[in-house]
């Protein structure tokens, strides 16, 4: 699918025209978002911009030097963007930025939410962005906006979690149950969440650290600036997400421990009745013995003494770990 949208007295603007594959592709374009992309479509856009696009091999390529490249006086960058957040199976897509004159082209099979959500405010000519430039500087910081929120949300359950394992003496207030396996889905889902998001960072760091350089570029003041003001705010949100991190191995950890006491826990109240219960049982077999010789078997006292010998039996172990604290 390929979308064009053209400067329109300073305003970008969808070119619904475009989308006739017979017609030439305006002059006037300045952001061509091509997803998951037939040949007919990467030759349109090879034809307005005059070099290569990268393929789905190449932007499949990890070394730096492929994702980051000047060729054809065309500036080429591929990045990973986290996608699906919000589901059990988020994701990082590959989305590559070519850079061609006052030409941007965007290339990726899965739609971000950054570039779905600036798509759909250029398609309403709320976007002020006559260069590619300024296109490029407003999907990625996009993309770092998103990307900010959903580790500011998993930063929000994680608290919730640790609140709740860290209230009072107790772990657990009275009443309150805790699926385990539930818990342990949540910490590992924002785990992986907070890994793919790193992922995410890391590709856009060395992207905008290769335009704050400008090797091989010549780019604007104003790029170079937006550049290294960009980096910043990645490495911060870099050592935000190492944060939170190291809040998921804290919450693992205390959710492992507590699984691991409460279990302590059953196999002591066990152990502890099954010794309560012993010398019971151990005078009801005595004395249930079919003996004729059996002490007290006709004596009228002989059920009524066995009842308070098993009573007392029973209260002394009781008594014995009271005083030890054992329960």
């Amino acid at each position: 699918m390929l979308h064009v949208f053209v400067n329109d007295g300073g305003l970008l603007r969808w070119d619904k025209g475009a989308a006739d594959e017979a017609a030439p592709l305006p002059e006037t374009a300045v952001w061509l978002d091509l997803i998951n992309p037939t040949p007919g479509e990467l030759a349109r856009a090879e034809a307005l911009i005059g070099t290569g696009l990268p393929t789905r091999e190449q932007m499949a390529e990890i070394e730096e030097s492929s994702r980051l490249r000047v060729a054809g006086g065309a500036l080429t960058m591929t990045v990973t963007a986290l996608v699906w957040a919000d589901t059990d199976e988020p994701r990082i897509a590959t989305v590559s930025f070519v850079l061609a004159g006052r030409r941007l082209v965007t290339i990726h099979d899965i739609d971000p939410q950054a570039l779905l959500a600036f798509r759909r405010r250029a398609t309403h000519g709320q976007v002020s962005a006559a260069r590619g430039e300024l296109v490029l500087a407003a999907l990625v910081d996009g993309m770092i906006d998103r990307t900010s929120v959903v580790l500011r949300r998993t930063g929000v359950e994680l608290d919730a979690l640790n609140r709740r394992y860290f209230r009072g003496r107790k772990l657990r207030s009275r009443g309150e149950t805790l699926d385990d396996a539930q818990t342990l889905k949540r910490i590992g889902h924002a785990g992986h969440l907070i890994g793919k998001a790193r992922i995410s960072l890391a590709s856009l760091s060395r992207m905008t650290d290769f335009l704050a350089r400008g090797d091989g570029w010549n780019a604007g003041k104003a790029t170079r600036r937006w550049a290294k003001t960009t980096l910043q705010d990645l490495r911060g949100l870099d050592q935000y997400a190492r944060f939170l991190s190291g809040k998921v191995a804290l919450a693992l950890d205390t959710a492992l421990g507590q699984i691991n006491v409460e279990q302590n826990e059953i196999v002591k109240i066990v152990s502890v009745l099954t010794v309560l219960l012993y010398p019971p049982i151990l005078v009801t077999s005595i004395g249930g013995m079919n003996f004729t010789d059996m002490p007290g078997h006709s004596s009228p006292f002989g059920y009524p003494s066995a009842l308070g010998l098993m009573l007392l039996s029973a209260l002394l172990p009781v008594i014995y770990v009271r005083l030890k604290r054992w329960m």
